[in-house]
């Protein structure tokens, strides 16, 4: 069993539901990241034999032996996100569009769980332009309201959102994120909000337009007693049990949703993950959980 340090990512549209579970002070966290191995973020373990190393060092001494050898990173992240606004109308690339723009072969889809509900009890999911080039014109006439689709979601509800897929979750809502670490994400449109520094945060309108799929729409699913199967993760909701066993041959990340507990001296809250080997069972009484877990040869 290793713990992992929760990482704060601030943004411009995140709020203060996750300031007590981060160790700090920030009321603008949008990503409180569970699991995380990227340049730019990578969680610390802070429990177990590799204890004062990073989850990308973990990653790399034992991805062979969990079949993740091509990977040069861990292949899925996690983190609880919060919208306290709208985040801006975007796009992620599918496989194709992810080679011919980034030079890289693999795109992006990701999964919510939903904490808490957004205050419209809506998320954007599809644009209603039957073309890119509809869309296009509109946007280029101040309009793109007039493109977007919504779909109805409440807390508990599960949603997948593959590459190509319009798409933002909207203001009020708390979720667990779960998302193939690969991929870009291209912004349509972001309210003309400014950072802290005064400036208006980029837009990359073509690269936007050329991934979009008119077509495409998010899948709402529910949790049942068994995992939900994607194609590089699997995930499943634990609650209600006093012991978890992470059968099989894959590693899994417990990721705690509510409640707290100690091991090893450390005190588990909402947004940390506990990462189990192979056949490790932990104790999950008094709290709720995801496990998360990669899946291997998901991609060549």
């Amino acid at each position: 069993m290793h713990i992992l340090k929760p990482i704060v990512h601030e943004t411009i549209w995140g709020g203060e539901k996750l300031t007590p579970f981060s160790g700090s002070g920030c009321t603008k966290i949008g990503h409180l990241y569970s699991a995380i191995d990227t340049e730019e973020f990578r969680n610390e373990i802070i429990s177990g034999a590799y204890k004062g190393k990073n989850l990308h060092q973990w990653f790399l001494e034992n991805r062979d032996k969990y079949g993740l050898g091509n990977y040069d990173e861990l292949p899925i992240l996690t983190a609880l996100v919060e919208a306290d606004e709208d985040l801006s109308i975007q796009v992620h690339p599918d496989d194709e569009m992810s080679a011919k723009l980034e030079g890289r072969p693999f795109g992006k889809n990701e999964s919510f769980y939903i904490l808490q509900a957004p205050a419209s009890g809506k998320m954007y999911n599809g644009c209603k332009a039957a073309s890119t080039d509809e869309m296009r014109g509109k946007i280029s006439e101040g309009k793109i309201g007039e493109t977007l689709d919504a779909m109805e979601i409440e807390s508990g509800d599960y949603i997948y959102i593959e590459g190509g897929t319009l798409h933002a979750m909207t203001a009020g809502s708390l979720s667990f994120e779960i998302e193939e670490n690969f991929g870009k994400t291209y912004r349509f449109w972001d309210y003309e909000r400014k950072d802290k520094n005064g400036n208006k945060r980029p837009l990359q309108l073509e690269s936007a337009l050329a991934c979009l799929d008119v077509k495409k729409r998010s899948v709402l699913k529910k949790y049942g007693e068994g995992p939900i199967e994607e194609r590089m993760y699997s995930t499943r909701l634990v609650r209600n049990k006093n012991i978890f066993t992470n059968s099989g041959d894959m590693f899994s990340f417990a990721v705690m949703l509510e409640g707290g507990k100690i091991y090893d001296g450390v005190r588990v809250l909402p947004g940390t993950a506990v990462l189990l080997d192979a056949g490790e069972t932990i104790d999950v009484s008094g709290a709720e959980w995801i496990i998360a877990t990669p899946k291997a040869g998901a991609l060549k």
